[in-house]
């Protein structure tokens, strides 16, 4: 298991949510709770297989709101099946803290897959420090990032309507009621300019000014 500090892996148990609940509420859209849709031919195994080929160091790569961190989520299983010992740090407010990264270094060692959600947030020198600790003990880097930080990028994630469509349905499913059109969801997805978790923020305002119409 995992044994950097995180609110959010193992991902949450199933909500169980009743058909009247809002289908966009925190624990049935934050990463960990959906999977990450990937495009035909792709899998979380094939990324496995992009990091083991560059030394179990790379990024992933694209905008706010645009899957990282769920797409990460996807991965860690993954990563833990193919041998290594996750330490993951979700680097943002509420989550792992820079202290817990640097007091958990000194464990890291050949088998370890270093796996840090928010890189920018480090800082050029203390991004510096963490691959240099990672070369000198053998152990493995993945980041995500809102651009390209000197590892190797193996995937770039990227938001369409389409996509966020079919998020949207699978969200809905079951639901006998909602408010949360088509059209709905292509005005919100224009008013985000694309950022999918905001557009998930608009349709729980949506489907709860519906309920309460």
């Amino acid at each position: 298991m995992p044994t950097g500090t995180s609110n959010c892996w193992p991902p949450p148990a199933e909500c169980g949510p009743p058909p009247d609940s809002n289908p966009f509420a925190s624990c049935y859209v934050r990463p960990g709770s959906l999977p990450y849709l990937f495009p035909s031919g792709i899998t979380a195994d094939v990324l496995v297989d992009r990091l083991r080929q560059h030394g179990w160091r790379g990024q992933i790569t694209g905008p706010h709101g645009s899957g990282k961190s769920t797409l990460l989520q996807t991965l860690l299983p993954a990563l833990e099946a193919a041998g290594r010992l996750v330490e993951y740090y979700p680097l943002h407010p509420g989550a792992a803290t820079l202290g817990s990264l640097r007091r958990s270094s000194a464990r890291w060692n050949g088998d370890t897959q270093v796996v840090i959600d928010g890189y920018e947030q480090l800082g050029w020198l203390r991004q510096q420090q963490v691959r240099w600790t990672c070369l000198a003990r053998g152990a493995g880097l993945l980041v995500t990032a809102h651009r390209p930080l000197r590892l190797p990028v193996l995937w770039q994630t990227e938001v369409s309507l389409a996509l966020t469509s079919q998020i949207v349905q699978r969200l809905l499913a079951g639901r006998s009621r909602s408010g949360v059109t088509e059209e709905a969801v292509a005005q919100a997805f224009a008013a985000q300019r694309g950022n999918l978790r905001e557009v998930l923020f608009a349709l729980y305002d949506r489907w709860e000014a519906d309920v309460h119409s």
